[in-house]
């Protein structure tokens, strides 16, 4: 063996000793990481980025489906090696020098440098910044070892290189689309009513778009925020198959067309550049939920109801037991529709069952325009001048769960009174007896002692009574 540096052979001894990383603490401590910093060196070592690194990469799919190897770190400069010896590498990236956040990076180690792909940066990329194909910093955390035989032993300290700059593969996706067509005399500058929905997280993590139209019968387009905002026709979106339910996007495509009348609801994937066309005709104005609670009859179950004909439906459902499972259905049975659990407050038809936890009435929305739903567990009372604790602390009802009304015997004044829930304005019921609206009037009452009753059982109609205690 050639003659090798005093570093070295102790290095060396220590493999024979079977030593772990501990024992060179004391050697070098970690050096410090500097923002755009070209090289550094440890205990004789200098690394530096690589030169398939160093300058900005804008990837490709195919760079991406390229196996070739990217040179990401090599070493510049080392100590005496034994014969045969070299350095090889475990590499680790973060989108700041800090490494708060860390994605290994599996590599390859030849000739004193470490090897990466396309494809390992590209990911590394979306995984510490998200699926945006925008210009990213990642750093690298190197931690070298000496290679000799079968044996190797770690290189003290850690080196942080960078940045790398990278852009990864994907779509442009805007945070708005609108239709322009025949519905709308293609006059691009009056979009404002054909926005599709969104649920406003980032488009990257849910690139889905819809809107529901009424009467789109005709050929239309899909225009991006961008293009709208320039009132230009350039970008907008179209497809090479006007007639097809379903299909590709294309900047260059021919219009889209809807044949049928009624109800026609539009989904765009924008991560994949596709669209899907769903005709309902007649709108329905009732979902079903059926489940666990009553036996999964949806001819017998509670319904939601669309009082805004806006394919958004609401109305109260009381679970008897925790963690009772359920579906919507648009049918009285299961023959439509049925919409279970896609997932993060959202529904889908190929959904499992969903799931309530605790015991109670919950007030449940459903928007089929965005494909979401919410619940919210909900005790009522009484709130107004006429009550005990007047327009500050309601006056707590019962649920029965034989009867379905929420019930309380109390004594008014002369004043006005309101139902709501949890204690809260957010949910808040008044006018007609026979017909409840949400935020609606106040309800005259006179001095007396009252039993008063509460039905949400029909989302069409909520509704209330007020019947003297002394004739019951």
């Amino acid at each position: 063996m050639q003659k090798i540096t005093y570093l070295f052979a102790t290095l060396l001894a220590f493999i024979t000793m079977n030593a772990c990383d501990d024992v060179y603490d004391h050697v070098a401590a970690p050096p410090q990481a500097y923002e755009q910093e070209a090289q550094q060196s440890v205990s004789g070592f200098t690394f530096a980025l690589g030169a398939d690194v160093s300058a900005p990469l804008i990837f490709t799919e195919e760079m991406l489906g390229d196996e070739t190897p990217l040179e990401a770190i090599k070493t510049t400069a080392t100590p005496q090696l034994a014969e045969g010896a070299t350095v090889t590498f475990i590499l680790e990236a973060s989108d700041t020098d800090a490494f708060t956040q860390v994605v290994e990076l599996p590599s390859t180690s030849d000739q004193n440098s470490a090897f990466v792909t396309a494809a390992t940066l590209n990911e590394a990329a979306k995984s510490l910044y998200g699926k945006a194909p925008e210009a990213r910093n990642l750093y690298l955390r190197v931690t070298a070892f000496i290679n000799e035989g079968s044996s190797a032993v770690r290189i003290p300290g850690e080196v942080v290189l960078g940045p790398v700059t990278v852009t990864p593969v994907g779509p442009v996706i805007e945070t708005e689309y609108y239709l322009v067509g025949s519905i709308n005399d293609w006059d691009i500058n009056n979009l404002t009513d054909y926005q599709f929905s969104h649920s406003g997280k980032d488009v990257y993590e849910d690139p889905y778009f819809t809107i529901l139209v009424n009467n789109l019968q005709g050929e239309f387009k899909i225009v991006p925020k961008s293009s709208k905002e320039a009132a230009s026709w350039d970008g907008v979106l179209g497809t090479y198959d006007a007639t097809a339910l379903e299909g590709e996007l294309k900047a260059d495509g021919g219009n889209l067309k809807v044949d049928e009348p009624g109800w026609v609801k539009i989904t765009l994937n924008m991560m994949e550049y596709t669209y899907t066309i769903e005709i309902i005709g007649e709108m329905n104005l009732t979902l079903y939920v059926p489940g666990g609670h009553q036996g999964w009859d949806p001819a017998t179950a509670p319904t939601l109801y669309s009082r805004n004909f806006d394919f958004k439906y609401s109305g109260y459902v009381y679970f008897g037991e925790a963690n009772t499972e359920f579906k919507f259905t648009s049918q009285p049975d299961w023959e439509g529709t049925n919409y279970g659990d896609g997932g993060d407050g959202t529904i889908s038809a190929d959904g499992g069952n969903l799931v309530v936890a605790e015991v109670g009435m919950y007030k449940i929305d459903v928007d089929l325009t965005a494909n979401s739903y919410t619940m919210t567990k909900t005790e009522w009372g009484l709130i107004g001048d006429a009550t005990e604790g007047g327009w500050d602390n309601s006056t707590p009802m019962t649920y029965d769960p034989a009867t379905g009304l929420w019930i309380v015997t109390t004594t008014l004044k002369d004043g006005n009174f309101k139902f709501r829930a949890n204690n809260s304005w957010d949910i808040n019921l008044g006018g007609d007896l026979n017909n409840l609206s949400y935020g609606g009037a106040d309800i005259p009452a006179s001095a007396g002692s009252y039993t008063i009753t509460l039905d949400l059982f029909d989302p069409a109609a909520f509704k209330a009574s007020i019947v003297s205690a002394l004739s019951l």
